[in-house]
C-alpha cells in the first residue's frame, strides 16, 4: 500500500481533542472527543470505555 493510500484509510481527526477525564474511582484517564464536547459527557464516555459497554448515541 502507497504512502497516499495509508494517507486516505486514517481516520479524520479533524474537529477533535484530547480532553482529561476522571473516572468514577478517580483515576484519571486522556481520550480523544469531538471538540466542544461538556466535560460531563467526557467523563461519563471514559467510564462507559472502562466498563466496555457500547456508546449509545
Amino acid at each position: 500500500m502507497s504512502d497516499h493510500e495509508q494517507e486516505r484509510t486514517r481516520p479524520a481527526l479533524l474537529g477533535t481533542e484530547m480532553r482529561e477525564a476522571t473516572l468514577p474511582d478517580g483515576t484519571q484517564a486522556v481520550i480523544v472527543v469531538k471538540a466542544g464536547t461538556s466535560q460531563a459527557e467526557v467523563d461519563e464516555k471514559a467510564a462507559r470505555l472502562r466498563r466496555g459497554t457500547p456508546d449509545t448515541k
